[in-house]
């Protein structure tokens, strides 16, 4: 098992995520749309609009039809759904969140835990949809209870073409993030409109472009999109929610980005066993409990459920 790394991995304005292989990528936005020898290049990164709306600017289509036309492009569509795969991974190189740490998080000081990012990217009608399973090896409970191997969390953003962005062009116009999911303490949030000015970005010092942040809390992993939601769910001790690292010198080193894989779909995955991101016998597609690659029962939610159900 791999510790985690704080403030590094994969993301940039290219990807090397395939079905085999998890993504670290590097920023190239300042390529041209064709390399020495011809070929396409995609071009492809962040921007938020004067409205402070997260946007993606890519020049290679999204729409599989689209990109076969452009001579030397990459446009396989491995998992069938219409939708070029490389701008897939770009696009959720680019949108998936980086985490803020809590400083009091057990998971910076334990060498053998490991985080990893599962999307998927799917059209649905006129908009399109990013999940993403946000998982970590394991839940360290509260107050010494309710820890378990495995902790499957998520975050989904609802997203409509952008022609201003270039062919492969999207805005977001919704966000989810995931709290307690499914249970008694479910405090999702779906924000949409003008709750989308409470999303907070960071300049990712990879790629220079912007970054949505959001806030897990520690030890739990419950997913905020600010500090101040987590901080105001509940004051009753070991039902309170801490996030963000306070009084730190270096902020910065509590941010997490880890590596991903696109999980495609689940009649034409790209990828099945998760061993790649660090979570050996664990499967994006599998109805099985998520355990973090520890084993055990009494784990976490199947990662199927946090890429197939719609909060939208």
């Amino acid at each position: 098992m791999t510790a985690p790394t704080t403030g590094d991995a994969a993301d940039s304005t290219t990807s090397d995520a395939t079905s085999s292989g998890a993504s670290d990528s590097s920023d190239s936005s300042g390529a041209n749309s064709s390399d020495s020898s011809g070929s396409f290049v995609p071009e492809c990164h962040t921007r938020l609009t004067p409205e402070q709306r997260l946007a993606f600017t890519c020049n290679l289509p999204r729409v599989l039809a689209e990109c076969a036309a452009l001579p030397g492009a990459p446009c396989e569509d491995l998992d069938a759904d219409g939708l070029t795969d490389a701008w897939e991974d770009l696009l959720l190189a680019a949108m998936r969140p980086m985490r803020r740490m809590d400083e009091a998080e057990m998971l910076l000081a334990d060498p053998a835990a490991v985080t990893g990012d599962v999307g998927r990217v799917a059209a649905l009608a006129d908009h399109l949809r990013v999940f993403v399973m946000l998982g970590y090896s394991i839940d360290y409970g509260s107050c010494g209870f309710t820890g378990h191997n495995g902790d499957s969390e998520r975050v989904a953003l609802d997203l409509v073409p952008d022609p201003e962005g270039g062919p492969g062009g999207a805005l977001v116009v919704g966000a989810y993030t995931a709290a307690h999911e499914n249970t008694a303490s479910d405090h999702g949030k779906v924000f949409v409109d003008a709750a989308l000015d409470q999303l907070v970005y960071t300049v990712d010092p990879r790629t220079t472009h912007p970054r949505w942040v959001v806030f897990p809390s520690a030890d739990k992993h419950a997913t905020y999109a600010t500090l101040a939601i987590c901080e105001a769910i509940s004051q009753i001790p070991c039902l309170d929610e801490d996030c963000g690292p306070d009084g730190v010198d270096e902020p910065a080193l509590f941010d997490i980005l880890p590596p991903f894989v696109n999980a495609g779909e689940e009649a034409a995955p790209r990828v099945t066993e998760l061993s790649v991101l660090g979570f050996p016998g664990e499967q994006a597609w599998a109805a099985q409990d998520f355990c973090g690659g520890l084993g055990g029962t009494g784990c976490s939610s199947p990662v199927r459920e946090k890429l197939l159900v719609d909060p939208f």
